[in-house]
């Protein structure tokens, strides 16, 4: 249901108006052009929204077919109810987030948080652990050392991520097979499908790509960025593609949607809506203080990158949600190795 024509029209203007500023040095252009990327992705977000809210009926149908019929309300624990556990979901959000950067200063903790529920699906439902969920583990695992050994020749930081990685992986496999709420085409063997969904997520990116850096100056640059030394290091952007999407996506939103969906008094369509708004917040606040500065700011990027990942990959595959991150974090290591080598 996404409008393609009016989609096509809002980035093809934005994309030459970020990029007509950036070349001319025209701060106008980019400004107008970066209005018009936030209208891109509203339109983007919301066709995208428009297609997970037609796909309820069948998300309906594979929950019926993965538990059967609920049990009566009446024989529930009282912490199965619905409005408690998004209460206590909340809780749980804000005290991580309150003790990774507040207390250790770094919000990417989040991700290291996350290892506890995975682990705890993963021997929950050992018996459901197919060929595709250890693949996937391995994949992650294989991924960030390989990555992060390559361009940071750093292989104890890729194996720690990658232990880190992998059981969320695993746990999101196991939990997608049995909601049926994204598909990895990679894991199914089709690889044609999954190339051509990371394409289209690298080309759906565009227009934000360049918003990222609209405007952007050498004071912006992290410290990690300002190491890139050579134009070979824009491929870096592999490793958070991966890493984010992994972990945000593939990991914490279905872990969120079943979470919400075998509560007492749930709807299809209210697990999807909490669950997509909490992971893209926690995806959000992870890059508090060393991306973002201040939560409100998080959020908004939260809103303005995340959302439209989360309903990428909910409609489009996995891969697709991995291409438009990347090609985001591609444009911007690309214009900061430009901006720090002159």
């Amino acid at each position: 249901m996404v409008r393609v024509g009016p989609l096509l029209v809002l980035g093809a203007l934005a994309s030459l108006s970020i990029a007509a500023g950036i070349a001319t040095g025209v701060g106008a252009l980019g400004g107008f052009g970066s209005l018009v990327a936030l209208a891109y992705v509203l339109v983007l977000s919301f066709g995208l929204a428009r297609e997970v809210a037609a796909d309820r009926p069948r998300l309906d149908a594979a929950w019926r077919e993965a538990v059967g019929v609920a049990p009566a309300p009446g024989g529930r624990r009282l912490t199965a109810w619905l409005p408690l556990r998004l209460v206590g979901v909340l809780v749980v959000v804000a005290f991580a987030t309150g003790l990774a950067v507040l207390v250790l200063g770094n919000g990417w903790w989040l991700m290291g948080f996350g290892v506890v529920p995975a682990v705890s699906v993963v021997f929950a439902r050992r018996t459901e652990l197919t060929r595709h969920a250890w693949a996937a583990g391995g994949a992650a695992l294989a991924a960030m050392v390989v990555i992060e050994a390559v361009f940071r020749g750093s292989f104890v930081g890729g194996l720690v991520l990658g232990l880190v990685l992998a059981p969320q992986a695993m746990a999101g496999v196991v939990l997608l097979r049995a909601s049926r709420l994204a598909r990895v085409w990679t894991l199914e063997g089709r690889l044609g499908p999954a190339a051509r969904a990371f394409a289209l997520g690298c080309l759906l990116a565009l227009p934000p790509a360049l918003l990222n850096i609209a405007g952007m100056t050498t004071e912006m640059i992290s410290a990690a960025e300002a190491s890139f030394e050579s134009g070979w290091m824009a491929f870096y952007a592999l490793q958070p593609a991966l890493l984010e999407e992994l972990w945000a996506r593939l990991g914490l939103l279905p872990l969120l949607f079943v979470a919400f969906r075998s509560a007492a008094g749930s709807t299809t369509g209210r697990a999807l809506l909490f669950a997509l708004v909490i992971s893209v917040a926690v995806h959000g606040l992870a890059h508090v203080p060393q991306s973002v500065a201040s939560v409100p700011t998080a959020l908004f990027l939260a809103l303005v990158f995340g959302v439209p990942l989360a309903l990428l990959f909910l409609r489009r595959g996995l891969e697709s949600a991995i291409g438009y991150h990347f090609f985001v974090d591609f444009v911007r290591f690309g214009y900061v190795i430009l901006l720090v080598r002159g």
